[in-house]
């Protein structure tokens, strides 16, 4: 489906301050500077030199770009799904009525229209539960005229769920709504009519069936009793007194009477149960010691060479789990906006919104929740402008999704400038080779990850800087900041704008790609509006792993990597020997690129070194035994 998004440009407005900044005479000045904290306080410094009121325009733009609820364009939805759903083309007709719901405005009868015909898809699709869940979200705020339509649906849903008595007490409301309701057409209330005669038969059926296999259940409970007596004394003594017989059939009678009567709605059915899986015990031999989410059969190690690196400490076999990471952050690339997740990337069945923007949806209200009560709070007003900045919209979420004490206790225990990373890398190898240090996948980590600052150009270094100055002013309009007085703030502005430039480049080189394959008829819908119809997978999201970001890059990776109910799965694509690295593939494969000058360039370009995997030397060697034996 098309995105509603529309893109704001940053990248033109970064290009022509840059262009300011060289005719000023200050580019010089920004080039022979050190560190981040002082890349910052040079934008900072000369914020308005440079820049005039570009943030400001940024940060109160009102464009089109930036949809909030709108109640035109959810109604235009709608339609367009319904208009889907006539052609029985259910995974656009559901997605269209997720970007109403998300559109329309909180409690409002738009928002419960569109939950109503979402409710009709789920039936559809055999999605019961949900389907009464999206009833049950639809009904308060439903037109009253038209109630009826929903609790004969759910009526339908408790009948396929094998559930004959809440079936037939929808069905009665339903017939009662009718007769209520007034000014309805006669001929469509008819051909209701005998839909409701079509289902109260099947539950005549459905009940008569139920009825017949509690009392051949019964009989076999009887029978299995008599078996069990071993003589007559035990036989009367086990059967029922006359008293007993006489007080049972009285009860019996109550109940009779009791059940044609009509009893409040019993609550909805729930949810297909779901089975808590513990983890870690799906890794090989259990989970690491030292590493919690990798497996015990791998061990960190260092070089100056590779720097922090992960190898086998014994050998693995093929096609097993080695590594299993929740991402620390994630990020919805902006056209899955409705059909994932935005706070952990599961596919959307029921929606639940944000009240404010309409730019996220969220599968469950404990997604909703978390994702309300942490981050989105300092995204929802300007999440227009951040979709835009794309990894830089990661690194933003890096630093709003950490707590405040974690996030400032790591900030000062942790040195802000860039400085010599192998020294780094050095101190903590010395800290793995502790064995009370674990390494989690934390924020604290995340602070540890490489950024290559010395290898990148001053023209990428001054745009990183101004768009983290950028996020700073996001920041800043939130209530993120705790200081009140302005001097304080400031100073605590530039101190997370270096923060954030740290974590853009940090994205740059560690961010994860994550892919969604073509499987089933739900994900067609994303698969059939771009040019690349032939693609098996398509990236929908990008996320931190602070873990998987130790592997290093092999154009012909060891391992492979599928993200499963929220977690990224690391499998051995091969056996791996005793003291072998695990290398992932950061992009370039040489099975889908098979250009080893390509590949090498696209890596360099990125991570700022020149590949001499197995799958890029092993050419090499054949030309230099040929040349040495002096074949042309």
């Amino acid at each position: 489906m098309e995105s509603p998004f529309s893109d704001m440009d940053w990248l033109d407005t970064a290009s022509n301050t840059l262009d300011l900044a060289i005719q000023k005479g200050l580019y010089t000045e920004f080039s022979h500077l050190k560190s981040d904290l002082d890349r910052i306080r040079f934008i900072h410094n000369h914020r308005t030199n440079l820049l005039s009121n570009t943030f400001e325009r940024y940060l109160s733009s009102t464009s089109s770009s930036c949809l909030t609820k709108n109640a035109t364009t959810a109604i235009n939805f709608r339609k367009k799904g319904n208009d889907y759903f006539v052609e029985k083309d259910l995974s656009r007709a559901a997605w269209c009525y997720r970007a109403s719901i998300a559109l329309s405005t909180i409690n409002s009868q738009d928002m419960a229209l569109s939950y109503g015909n979402l409710s009709a898809v789920l039936f559809e699709l055999s999605h019961y539960h949900e389907s009464i869940r999206a009833i049950q979200l639809a009904n308060d705020f439903y037109p009253n005229e038209l109630k009826f339509k929903l609790v004969f649906r759910r009526a339908a849903c408790y009948h396929k769920l094998n559930d004959p008595e809440r079936s037939a007490y929808e069905l009665k409301i339903c017939r009662d709504l009718i007769k209520k309701t007034a000014g309805l057409d006669r001929k469509k209330i008819d051909s209701f009519c005998k839909e409701m005669d079509h289902l109260s038969r099947q539950i005549a059926i459905l009940n008569k069936r139920k009825e017949e296999e509690e009392e051949e259940e019964q009989q076999q409970q009887q029978q299995q009793i008599k078996k069990s007596y071993k003589n007559l004394d035990d036989l009367i003594q086990n059967s029922q007194t006359p008293t007993e017989t006489i007080a049972t059939c009285l009860l019996k009678s109550t109940e009779e009477k009791t059940t044609d009567e009509f009893c409040p709605p019993s609550p909805p059915s729930p949810p297909r149960s779901t089975i808590l899986i513990d983890e870690s015990k799906l890794l090989l031999n259990g989970p690491n010691k030292y590493i919690p989410c990798a497996s015990s059969t791998l061990r960190l190690a260092y070089s100056k060479d590779k720097g922090r690196h992960i190898i086998a400490n014994q050998d693995i076999p093929s096609d097993v789990l080695i590594l299993n990471e929740r991402p620390y952050a994630c990020l919805l690339l902006p056209k899955f906006a409705y059909t994932y997740c935005d706070h952990c990337l599961t596919a959307i069945v029921i929606p639940y919104v944000c009240p404010q923007c309409s730019h996220v949806l969220f599968c469950s209200e404990h997604c909703q929740q978390r994702a309300l009560a942490s981050y989105h709070q300092y995204e929802c007003k300007h999440i227009h402008i951040l979709k835009t900045l794309g990894i830089a919209f990661l690194a933003y979420r890096t630093l709003t999704i950490t707590d405040h004490e974690t996030l400032w206790t790591t900030i000062t225990q942790t040195t802000i400038p860039n400085d010599n990373e192998e020294q780094n890398n050095n101190n903590h190898n010395n800290h793995n080779n502790n064995n009370n240090n674990i390494y989690k996948s934390d924020y604290s980590s995340i602070q540890k990850l490489i950024t290559h600052t010395e290898q990148m150009s001053t023209d990428d270094l001054f745009h990183y800087s101004l768009t983290a100055y950028l996020l700073s002013e996001i920041i800043k309009s939130t209530n993120f900041l705790r200081c009140n007085q302005i001097k304080k703030r400031d100073t605590e502005q530039i101190l997370l704008a270096s923060i954030l430039l740290k974590h853009i480049q940090q994205m740059i080189c560690n961010a994860q790609t994550i892919s969604i394959t073509k499987t089933n008829q739900i994900d067609d819908i994303i698969f059939d509006n771009d040019d690349d119809h032939d693609e098996i997978t398509k990236r929908f999201a990008s996320a931190i792993f602070p873990t998987c970001a130790l592997m290093n890059h092999s154009c012909v990776p060891n391992i492979r990597c599928v993200f499963d109910q929220g977690y990224l799965r690391v499998y051995t694509a091969k056996t791996i020997r005793q003291g072998e690295e695990i290398l992932n593939c950061y992009g370039p494969q040489k099975s889908l690129m098979p250009s080893i000058e390509q590949r090498q360039n696209v890596l360099l370009e990125q991570y700022f070194f020149k590949c001499q995997c197995e799958g890029c030397s092993e050419v090499q060697k054949p030309q230099i035994e040929t040349l040495a034996n002096g074949e042309n």
